[in-house]
């Protein structure tokens, strides 16, 4: 792994600094509904990393010491992001379903608890189908890590390009603080997954063909099936369904592409056109009346 340091990343890990956040002004700019819907799925998705990662510790991939150092970082930050994002949409005037808890800056930590306890019933039966799928595919797959590193490559990819559009999306000055010091730990992230998977496709050919197979057929966006498919879609679509979310799209495929046996991909493209599809067949239905709704979705 040439361009990840483990030591220096694992000396350094510690959660998202928020000093200077001037929390004071989120107010005083107005937040769009379509930021409002998109942050409300990407912090449900940092809180519900732990979930993921208690399906890989049930794996082969629990003896890796490199990959288990990093994973408990990698976390315990997720979590902070997960709780800033919240303190965000708290201050905005959001409440949050299913019992419309408002996030403030002396909310005890862990927020959102209820909430987090109803996205994880609400998956219910597909979550124990997923544990058992993952379960299964380690003892079949004897390069299981491979195929987890690549994946969560994708993810990670896909989490930080996201953030880097809503960047350029937003005009509110406090959003773009915040999601330029969340996008420092999701990059150390990505570079992870990345190394992990280079140096694990590279040495196995039955690796390369089975993660390829796997994430042309099984592979969805991340999030899918922990929120409501609509909306997954709606925050792909406000994120990458403009000329730059295109543009970014095949850029992420170039990238993945690099990996040993993904070239020519076009996983993220496909994604994005798949969601866009979905929204405009159901257009009526992916407009809530107000953000607090689609947050109760």
């Amino acid at each position: 792994m040439d361009d990840f340091d483990l030591d220096k990343y694992l000396r350094a890990s510690k959660k998202v600094d928020l000093a200077g956040v001037r929390w004071d002004q989120v107010s005083q700019h107005p937040v769009a509904e379509g930021e409002a819907r998109s942050l409300a799925y990407m912090m449900d998705i940092e809180s519900h990393t732990v979930i993921f990662l208690r399906d890989l510790l049930a794996t082969r991939a629990a003896f890796d010491p490199d990959v288990t150092a990093f994973l408990s970082c990698w976390v315990y930050e997720e979590l902070w992001h997960g709780e800033a994002f919240s303190r965000f949409l708290g201050e905005a005037g959001y409440g949050l379903g299913p019992d419309g808890e408002r996030v403030w800056s002396e909310a005890p930590y862990p927020s959102r608890r209820a909430r987090n306890t109803w996205i994880r019933r609400k998956v219910g039966a597909k979550g124990y189908a997923s544990h058992v799928a993952t379960l299964a595919a380690a003892a079949l797959f004897k390069d299981f890590v491979a195929l987890h590193m690549t994946w969560g490559a994708v993810n990670e990819l896909s989490t930080l390009t996201g953030y880097h559009l809503l960047i350029d999306k937003t005009e509110h000055p406090v959003l773009i603080d915040l999601l330029s010091r969340i996008i420092k730990d999701e990059r150390r992230h990505f570079a992870f997954y990345r190394a992990q998977a280079r140096m694990r496709l590279a040495r196995s050919q039955e690796a390369r063909r089975v993660t390829r197979w796997a994430l042309e057929h099984l592979w969805a966006p991340v999030g899918t099936g922990v929120r409501p498919q609509a909306e997954t879609d709606f925050a792909i679509a406000y994120i990458f369904g403009d000329e730059a979310g295109a543009k970014a799209s095949a850029e992420m495929d170039v990238t993945l592409g690099e990996l040993p046996g993904l070239k020519g991909f076009s996983l993220a493209r496909d994604a994005r056109l798949d969601a866009l599809r979905r929204v405009r067949v159901a257009r009526p239905a992916m407009r809530a009346p107000t953000p607090l709704a689609a947050f109760r979705a």
